[in-house]
């Protein structure tokens, strides 16, 4: 069997990036590790090579597409290149979308962990008989079937396998952009939202304790249903709780990928700092996201070994970290981060800065708490970007109030960015059923509108600056302007320069900034 793989994730309703544009995600690479070592030819395709028609899919007898819900318009048209040549099979966090992606005519949705369904699967899509592969969904005689069952991947299943390295190459920016590596799989907030919820019919919480003060095992399951987590995420739903990957097992992928000249890794977790939690709490699931701290052996150990590795040494490559629940950070867990990552951006949810409205939608965190991890990364050496939503269950005057000052105090503390997210109300969320906001909704436009005078003014101050810029490609039609990502991690850089710059690493300076990216010209001129 050959099995074409599509990574479609972040590609929206355009089949290619306009946010996020230099990311690449682990999931279709581990798809294809998986398939490969069950012997099966497996090949990974950008979601735009295919549906703007530079790749054709003959030959392959397989179609196996990844996306998120907001990715389904791009699913659906890389499907329809397929043209039914066989079996097509959609994951990834688009699978909470089961229906819509069966309607479209996928034959079957993988959910959540592919470590779960993989084996059983290429049996099933073989034979034609999907009755018994786990966790996936599909329509038979007419109506939908769901093997979907509660559970997790543990080991020694969970890190048997190995995401495909040499997949990377099939990104055109592969060596410029942040590949992401697999270092904790699920989140260990398994607090419950506090807000009425339409899954309730308008109920809420009972406020039974189980999940935030109960047995480690038995905060997994909710009395009334509600899904575990922040209301607005589906992490822990689909994922699990907080498992880490093995120091060596990263280490190889990082090792080889830097070899191939992947220059920017990001260790991938929902929280970094739960890296090693779970092994201080086992055999019981680690579902507190506040106890135990955070295991700092676990945390040196892994990050000396990656920086161990000759090409991350030398500062040819660079190590970033994704996010940190502020609720971890503490004066130590800030100067072990700063001894191996100064320089770099970490990423810390406020969400909602009104102290009632943040521990309601269900986060572990304290506003306080934000505040003070930005200020203790800040002095570490790291770059604090700071995530606030808009239009989110509960919102008022009182708390979009709340929320401007306090994201004015965490921009006086050194979060060098404020990034602002529209509130979806995601299906298998707790907040499924809600309406997503108003667009010209005045609590929310004031919220937008004061983020997008805090990212001028934070971009304003780049002006004159020099950065380290990775260049890319050309841009634009004119000749002489080229487009570049920044080292180890910035805005988007567009380069005017004399002479072709293209797969260059260089020196810019920053003579204008505009609102998705910056204008500059080489540094020596």
């Amino acid at each position: 069997m050959r099995v074409a793989v599509v990574d479609c994730l972040a590609t929206g309703r355009v089949g290619r990036r306009l946010s996020s544009v230099d990311v690449i995600g682990s999931g279709p690479r581990l798809v294809v590790g998986i398939l490969k070592s069950l012997d099966v030819e497996a090949e990974l395709f950008e979601c735009s090579d295919i549906i703007e028609g530079r790749v054709g899919l003959e030959g392959f007898d397989a179609l196996m597409v990844s996306g998120m819900s907001s990715d389904l318009t791009s699913m659906a048209a890389t499907l329809r290149r397929w043209r039914g040549r066989g079996p097509a099979v959609a994951g990834g966090p688009a699978c909470t979308d089961y229906e819509e992606l069966l309607r479209y005519g996928f034959t079957a949705v993988v959910w959540g962990e592919a470590e779960l369904s993989l084996l059983k699967l290429v049996e099933g899509l073989g034979s034609g008989d999907l009755s018994k592969v786990p966790n996936v969904i599909y329509r038979e005689g007419g109506r939908v079937v769901s093997r979907v069952r509660p559970g997790y991947a543990v080991e020694p299943l969970l890190w048997s396998f190995q995401p495909d390295v040499e997949s990377v190459r099939r990104y055109r920016y592969h060596w410029a952009s942040r590949v992401y590596v697999e270092v904790v799989r699920g989140c260990s907030n398994f607090f419950r939202t506090t807000l009425p919820l339409p899954l309730l019919k308008g109920g809420r919480c009972s406020s039974c304790g189980i999940c935030r003060s109960g047995d480690l095992e038995a905060r997994l399951s909710c009395p009334l249903g509600i899904p575990p987590g922040c209301g607005y995420c589906v992490v822990p739903a689909l994922y699990g709780p907080a498992r880490s990957r093995p120091v060596a097992r990263v280490v190889e992928e990082v090792e080889e990928l830097v070899k191939l000249g992947v220059r920017r890794v990001v260790l991938s977790a929902p929280d970094f700092l739960d890296y090693g939690r779970d092994w201080l709490v086992r055999p019981k699931p680690l579902t507190d996201p506040r106890e135990p701290p955070p295991n700092l052996g676990a945390i040196d150990e892994l990050l000396s070994s990656l920086h161990s590795i000759r090409g991350i040494s030398r500062g040819d490559a660079y190590v970033m970290i994704e996010n940190v629940k502020p609720n971890l950070v503490t004066e130590e867990v800030a100067k072990l981060l700063g001894r191996y990552l100064r320089g770099t951006t970490v990423n810390i949810g406020l969400e909602s800065g009104d102290p009632g409205h943040h521990v309601a939608l269900g986060r572990p965190s304290r506003v306080e708490e934000v505040l003070r991890a930005v200020h203790l990364l800040r002095e570490a050496g790291l770059r604090p970007y700071v995530y606030a939503i808009y239009g989110l269950p509960g919102e008022s005057w009182r708390t979009v109030r709340s929320t401007i000052r306090v994201l004015r105090r965490a921009y006086k503390l050194g979060a060098e960015r404020v990034i602002l997210y529209k509130f979806r109300p995601l299906k298998a969320s707790a907040f499924e059923g809600y309406p997503e906001p108003r667009s010209r909704d005045p609590r929310s436009l004031a919220l937008r509108r004061f983020v997008e005078a805090l990212e001028r003014r934070s971009k304003r101050q780049l002006l004159g600056k020099v950065l380290r810029v990775a260049v890319v490609d050309s841009y634009g039609k004119s000749g002489g302007t080229y487009v570049g990502y920044t080292l180890p991690h910035g805005p988007v850089v567009v380069v005017k320069s004399c002479e072709d710059v293209v797969g260059r690493i260089m020196e810019v300076r920053v003579v204008r900034v505009g609102a998705r990216e910056v204008y500059g010209v080489p540094a020596s001129s």
